[in-house]
């Protein structure tokens, strides 16, 4: 193909337009782990999705086309313990999805390379919908990518793929080197086919003893239960020796993939063992009388069934239990609105300026935070609820595991809503969302936010006390905190702000109002030679940063030292707060930092403090693993204070919302 005709896609183009759930790669994986574990054959299954990055490669490299397109946007990896369960596995998946192709690592007779088979098969119609529709605009095929090993090759093809397909410059000129790793890799491939002849000759051998369990065990080499086999199975089968042709031969002669085959037709999933094979052989091949009578008599399919605590526990109801992963009980103040009067004044050209500044009406406010909380529901859940109104009002629908339930009375100035939804990733994991939002009596706007999740409890886990695994507030607090303004005994904001003396009566008042419910963070700085405030004791902890990410749930203030000797002078007067050694506040005590708890406590850090702190961050966090870099100094604070400040948020008792036993409809 011409170069100038090759498709070409950036990461940032692909990272834009290809949106892919995580459910895609995850029930692609459940489904063959699925099947594989119905057949009983040993294996492991590995999976992943190509990254933006990888696809702008590929895209690179290779020439697509409408006609040749990208077919491995999702790939799973299969790796078998024996060599003759690859063409089975191969059958397995055929049986599964619909396959297109198949191709297979092409070797001379000289040459040792994996044995790997790869297939490439449709997407099932309901995973292609969870995929963007810009992916199949871009010469990305609606299919994904099956690799089929042996553990003996994928053990080493890593290391062969790297070291030497990628650098074969450095083996042409050695190529004494080379033919010693060609010796090893024969090994391996020896040891894939020896380990399938020894269980095949064991096999011979107990059959030729008459060890009958352990003949079908060796024979078939799948994953079975311990049982024993029924004592009138085993006299059936010594006593049919008599024939030339006997069950035991016919047993041991039965190809594997028979087993296989006779497995995957069954409806539900059946216990395996020695009994089950027999009786499974004979139900598809056999069709021995004197064989099916007595596995009617034991009802062989089910007996020992409930034996599986894995199973009997898959059937089992447990309480769900609720974690909070974000809380807030607020003012509105509407101190980022413009009011419909100075709005209109504005409009009709005669405002004066006292006039454009006046405040909003506790009815405007009421309106827009009612017009945020229902724009979120719709843009969230309006797809699923074909029939939910576009503006806000009275709504209770539920479909399966999706709840919405809104409750709106203008004329009484309220608003109620519980919605919840399934983890689309974890199984038996339900989030939720509610808010309250009222006018009272004091004509001030009050917001009550809950969002969090719920799940059963495991047996083998305890209950977690304090703080979640998650912290997320919903995005229509974000926008009510952005767009129209909170008050928490004092106005939030994302900006930085330095407490000048004439502030401090307010601050004062703020620190003692045991009803806020924002933790108020002060940072005490010394003056560096050219007046501004020194913040270098602190490293890497950045001020500005920090209040931009805690402003939804903490204040932030600074001050310098004189500012911040007054304020905490005042306060030890009236014993609002004292340093833990009792000493007065002097210049050798500064430079500091105070978080002031709603509840009164007070954590003060010091120079010493940033220095000597260290901190387990999480940098990634994934159902199978949990990866951390330990960081130090002012890093270290950072991260620790924005974790105590969110531990705080979802462990105080703000607001108890609707509870999760309320099913259809919530509170008017």
């Amino acid at each position: 193909m011409d170069e100038m005709k090759r498709t070409v896609y950036t990461k940032e183009e692909l990272s834009e337009r290809v949106k892919i759930s995580p459910m895609v790669e995850s029930d692609l994986k459940r489904i063959i782990t699925d099947r594989m574990e119905q057949c009983g054959l040993y294996f492991r299954v590995f999976s992943r999705v190509k990254t933006a990055a990888s696809m702008a490669r590929k895209f690179e490299q290779k020439d697509y086309s409408g006609e040749h397109k990208l077919q491995d946007l999702v790939g799973v990896r299969i790796n078998l313990y024996f060599d003759d369960d690859v063409e089975i596995c191969r059958h397995v998946m055929e049986q599964t999805f619909e396959v297109l192709e198949w191709s297979t690592s092409e070797r001379s007779d000289d040459e040792f390379k994996p044995t790997k088979l790869n297939g490439v098969f449709r997407l099932p119609e309901y995973l292609k919908s969870e995929i963007s529709a810009d992916t199949w605009e871009m010469c990305i095929d609606d299919t994904f990518e099956i690799q089929i090993k042996t553990m003996f090759f994928e053990g080493w093809h890593e290391i062969e793929h790297d070291m030497r397909y990628k650098g074969e410059e450095l083996w042409n000129s050695y190529p004494g080197f080379s033919r010693y790793l060609n010796s090893i890799l024969a090994t391996l491939e020896l040891c894939d086919k020896s380990m399938v002849t020894l269980f095949e000759e064991l096999g011979h051998t107990l059959y030729k003893a008459g060890r009958w369990s352990d003949m079908i065990k060796s024979h078939f080499r799948v994953k079975m239960s311990d049982a024993s086999l029924y004592p009138e199975l085993e006299e059936l089968l010594n006593k049919d020796l008599e024939n030339v042709e006997n069950l035991a031969k016919a047993i041991y002669k039965t190809p594997r993939v028979v087993l296989v085959d006779q497995l995957l037709k069954r409806s539900r999933r059946v216990p395996i063992n020695v009994n089950t094979i027999i009786a499974l052989l004979n139900d598809g091949v056999f069709h021995d009388s004197r064989l099916t009578t007595i596995f009617r008599k034991h009802d062989v399919y089910n007996d020992g069934r409930e034996a599986s605590l894995a199973e009997s526990r898959h059937y089992e109801l447990r309480t769900l239990t609720r974690q909070t992963a974000f809380q807030m009980s607020t003012e509105v103040d509407g101190s980022r609105m413009k009011s419909a009067f100075a709005e209109t004044q504005k409009t009709e050209g005669t405002a004066h300026a006292e006039n454009a500044s006046r405040s909003c009406s506790a009815d405007e406010i009421f309106r827009a935070c009612v017009q945020q909380i229902y724009d979120w529901i719709v843009k969230k859940y309006g797809q699923l609820f074909k029939d939910m109104p576009t503006q806000p009002a009275t709504y209770h629908a539920d479909i399966l595991a999706y709840h919405v339930a809104v409750n709106l009375d203008y004329e009484r100035s309220r608003m109620n809503m519980h919605v919840r939804h399934m983890d689309p990733e974890v199984a038996g994991r339900i989030w939720y969302s509610e808010a309250s939002l009222t006018i009272n009596e004091e004509e001030k706007v009050w917001l009550c936010v809950s969002n969090g999740y719920a799940e059963a409890k495991k047996d083998d886990r305890p209950e977690k006390d304090g703080a979640g695994i998650f912290f997320s507030y919903p995005g229509y607090y974000k926008t009510i905190v952005d767009t129209i303004g909170i008050f928490n005994s004092l106005p939030c904001s994302n900006r930085r702000r330095i407490i000048r003396e004439e502030a401090l009566p307010g601050l004062e008042k703020a620190l003692q109002d045991r009803s806020r419910n924002f933790p108020i963070v002060i940072i005490i700085s010394e003056e560096d030679e050219d007046g501004m405030m020194d913040e270098d004791w602190l490293g890497q902890f950045r001020v500005s940063d920090f209040t931009r990410t805690v402003c939804r749930y903490a204040h932030v203030l600074t001050c310098y030292e004189e500012v911040g000797k007054k304020l905490l002078g005042h306060l030890q007067k009236k014993n609002i707060f004292t340093p833990a050694d009792n000493t007065a506040f002097d210049a050798a005590y500064f430079p500091r930092l105070y978080i002031f708890w709603p509840e009164g406590n007070v954590d003060d850090f010091g120079p010493e403090d940033v220095e000597n702190c260290s901190f387990g961050r999480h940098l990634e966090a994934r159902s199978d693993a949990r990866t951390y870099d330990i960081v130090r100094g002012g890093q270290a604070l950072y991260h620790k204070v924005v974790t105590d400040l969110r531990d705080w948020n979802v462990s105080a008792n703000m607001w108890d919302g609707f509870q999760l036993e309320i099913m259809t409809e919530i509170p008017t």
